[in-house]
């Protein structure tokens, strides 16, 4: 059985200029991937060197100097290891013009601010850090975003009507005392007994809908675990405590932004976590490794198209 290497008629090659503002992994890379898939999808050596000649053309366009040859190898089946690690990862943007080694820099603060006796050497270490760079925003980001400004900046109007606050039917029984349907915020729940005071903080695009879960996860027993919170209700209600929640906002944050990249909803959540303990007894440190969870909304998988 032979195969080779397929491109559709008319297609032009195209890679990423060896002198372009990227990472230098990412451009050194490229021709190592390229030779990589060629060879791994051609069958024989005859069929390499008779599939490579425009591959070869176009990296040298590119201003590359790498010579693709035929490497194969056979594929070496090794054990995976089952332990897994909470990895965060630091993406700073990559910037040929700027000569400061950033990696290094990030490392020495994570060294000096995170020593091996700091109560959160745990979660922060080069173990748990890690650094990738990322690239600059094209001009198409950068043109997006200053017109996406200018009409948020127009669809908020002083002439706008104010959107309605509160839907309870019963008012006095509101958790923010007629303000339920703030959005973006990051808010304080507080559970009081006759001995004891516990406070937990979250976040809600939209208060009310997640006001609505925890009180679903007061009521119904398979789901006493889905937060800390709801743990400790039903420590309580197993051990047949009154108690009483009160409910406030901390502070309205803008959500996540797929231009930017950035959340400020979680970045000030893990905020109070880490620096504000006393507003946030019940909530565990694993909770500062989690990643965004407003980024899958913007997967094409889970966009919604009407």
């Amino acid at each position: 059985m032979t195969y080779k290497p397929f491109t559709k008629p008319n297609n032009k090659l195209l890679y990423v200029h060896r002198q372009s503002n990227h990472p230098p992994q990412l451009l050194k890379n490229i021709p190592e991937n390229i030779n990589k898939r060629l060879t791994s999808i051609s069958s024989s050596q005859k069929v390499f060197d008779e599939a490579i000649p425009p591959y070869q053309k176009a990296l040298n366009e590119s201003g590359y100097t790498y010579k693709l040859t035929y490497n194969h190898q056979p594929m070496i089946q090794t054990p995976r290891r089952n332990r897994k690690r909470n990895i965060t990862w630091y993406n700073p943007p990559w910037n040929s013009n700027v000569k400061t080694n950033l990696g290094k820099k990030f490392l020495h603060i994570v060294d000096k601010c995170f020593p091996k006796n700091h109560p959160l050497y745990k979660i922060f270490n080069r173990h748990t850090l890690k650094l990738s760079y990322s690239c600059m925003p094209n001009m198409k980001s950068i043109i997006s975003s200053h017109n996406k400004t200018l009409l948020s900046d127009y669809n908020t109007a002083p002439t706008q009507q104010p959107n309605k606050q509160c839907n309870c039917r019963t008012k006095y029984e509101c958790p923010l005392q007629g303000k339920c349907l703030e959005t973006n915020v990051v808010y304080q729940a507080t559970v009081t007994t006759d001995t004891e005071t516990e406070s937990y903080v979250g976040l809600a695009t939209n208060f009310k809908e997640r006001f609505r879960n925890h009180t679903t996860s007061f009521r119904h027993v398979n789901k006493r675990n889905s937060t800390e919170l709801s743990k400790h209700v039903w420590k309580l209600k197993d051990a047949k405590k009154p108690f009483n929640i009160a409910w406030k906002v901390l502070r309205e944050c803008k959500p996540y932004n797929n231009v930017t990249k950035k959340s400020s909803l979680c970045l000030y959540e893990k905020f109070i976590i880490i620096c504000r303990k006393d507003l946030c007894s019940l909530n565990k440190r694993n909770e500062l490794a989690t990643s965004c969870p407003h980024r899958n909304r913007y997967v094409l998988k889970n966009l919604k198209i009407t």
